[in-house]
């Protein structure tokens, strides 16, 4: 009889330390799990945008590396018999080469882009000392993207009678990311040297500020 009553009272003890265990282990999803949903909002757009734009910049220099065009490729600067700046003259046909090779490029290196992230659990906890403490929580996403560009002309003082003429690659994108339970949007612009050159004697007034080639 008094068998019984210890294994009685010992199934009692086991069954309150099963459900405290498991009241516990529920405790610490809930706890981890309404830590990950802001988290993984937020961690996901910085690391989207730090993506993104990495392979955007990817792109855009494998196809300069690629056509290699210098600054005369580009744009041709006349000037009179006394050495003036009387006009500046652009390669379209170049741009337009340059541009749509850029925007494909773009375009392809998004599409190949997926993400996996790992992250260590304690890094839910916005507590420095266990941002590395844990085992570590996949995050995966993907981008879909859509973006517009042009080639931009501006022109910079550099001293005396001296200009320096940029012409750059600027791209306004519009990433999307896809993970699993979220998405968002995010929204940059970002801008390439494609060539410079350093221009002596006046600009005429009407390149001060020519803005847009296409």
């Amino acid at each position: 009889m008094r068998c019984k009553r210890k294994k009685s009272k010992l199934q009692r003890k086991i069954r309150k330390y099963i459900i405290i265990l498991f009241l516990l282990f529920t405790a610490i999803i809930v706890f981890f799990e309404s830590k990950a949903v802001p988290f993984q909002e937020k961690y996901v757009k910085t690391q989207a945008e730090i993506i993104s734009n990495n392979s955007i910049s990817e792109a855009v220099n494998e196809v300069l590396a690629e056509y290699n065009f210098a600054y005369n490729d580009i744009s041709n600067i006349n000037y009179d018999d006394d050495g003036n700046v009387i006009s500046i003259d652009t390669n379209s046909k170049n741009i337009n080469v340059l541009k749509t090779a850029m925007n494909e490029a773009v375009q392809d290196k998004l599409k190949e882009t997926n993400v996996e992230v790992l992250v260590h659990i304690g890094l839910f906890t916005n507590l420095s000392l266990l941002s590395n403490f844990g085992p570590k929580v996949k995050f995966d996403f993907t981008f879909v993207g859509s973006f517009n560009s042009e080639i931009e002309s501006t022109f910079e003082s550099a001293g005396l009678n001296q200009t320096i003429h940029h012409i750059k690659f600027i791209v306004n994108a519009k990433i999307i990311t896809l993970a699993p339970d979220y998405s968002d949007a995010i929204e940059y612009t970002t801008d390439f040297e494609i060539a410079q050159s350093v221009i002596v004697g006046d600009i005429p007034a009407t390149y001060a500020n020519i803005g847009k080639l296409s």
